[in-house]
């Protein structure tokens, strides 16, 4: 498991994600939900760490200019690469990354079963059987790149059954004006972390910082991974099955 699986899946619990030592710079406050920063270069990434991020993805075209990028760069970090094939993901695990962020339509297959963390972009619209599908990959999270802008009903119940589906943590696009209370609800909805739109600049991200430490930390929950049910899989008889008589 990377480290930030274990931090999103700690994020769920309501439990505090700053006791793993990641490296990074310590959060005045604790938040509700991890915050990224994507698709960014090795100097942008670094100020993002320092100005409060929790994670960085550095993107690349290829995994050679990936594991250039990741040198020396500390804090919890991972790599975004256009066209990921099966050395560069070895590579990848040489340079230290935590984690991949990869497209299932170039990622090469091998990268499930490596040691990396993966976080894999989804669609909303996919129909339940993909989605179902990608809970046996046992994912450390998948992202959702439509942004969350105007955060309502019909988007919040979109976002609650991809989580429910795929059964692993979401990691939500949130546009400049999102909320407090919008950030809630996507904890709520079974967002582990959001990720700032790729170009955001310092003064953005200390604010978006500010929205979420006003959101109330949830009480931690002892037995539960997250704040919604898993749907069953198809044809599953659930937990009502009919018991036999004792008579």
């Amino acid at each position: 498991m990377s480290k930030l699986s274990e931090a999103l899946q700690r994020k769920r619990r309501g439990e505090s994600a700053r006791v793993m030592g990641f490296g990074t710079r310590a959060a005045a406050k604790d938040r509700a939900l991890l915050l990224g920063v994507l698709g960014a270069s090795a100097s942008e990434a670094a100020e993002a760490i320092d100005a409060g991020a929790d994670f960085v993805t550095v993107a690349a075209d290829d995994a050679e200019a990936a594991t250039e990028a990741l040198d020396g760069l500390e804090g919890l970090r991972g790599a975004q690469v256009a066209s990921l094939a099966a050395d560069g993901v070895e590579a990848l695990e040489g340079a230290g990354a935590d984690f991949v962020l990869a497209d299932p339509a170039t990622a090469a297959a091998g990268v499930v079963d490596s040691d990396l963390g993966l976080v894999l972009e989804v669609d909303e619209a996919w129909e339940e059987a993909p989605l179902r599908a990608l809970a046996p990959l046992s994912l450390d999270a998948v992202l959702v790149r439509e942004p969350v802008e105007g955060f309502t009903v019909a988007r919040r119940i979109s976002l609650a059954r991809v989580a429910a589906l795929c059964g692993a943590p979401l990691i939500v696009t949130v546009g400049g004006d999102v909320t407090s209370a919008d950030l809630g609800a996507l904890r709520e909805s079974g967002a582990g972390g959001v990720v700032s739109p790729e170009g955001t600049s310092t003064g953005e991200l200390a604010a978006l910082i500010e929205k979420l430490e006003a959101v109330p930390l949830r009480a931690p929950r002892k037995g539960a991974e997250s704040g919604f049910a898993l749907v069953p899989p198809a044809g599953s008889g659930g937990d009502d099955e009919e018991l036999e008589d004792d008579d």
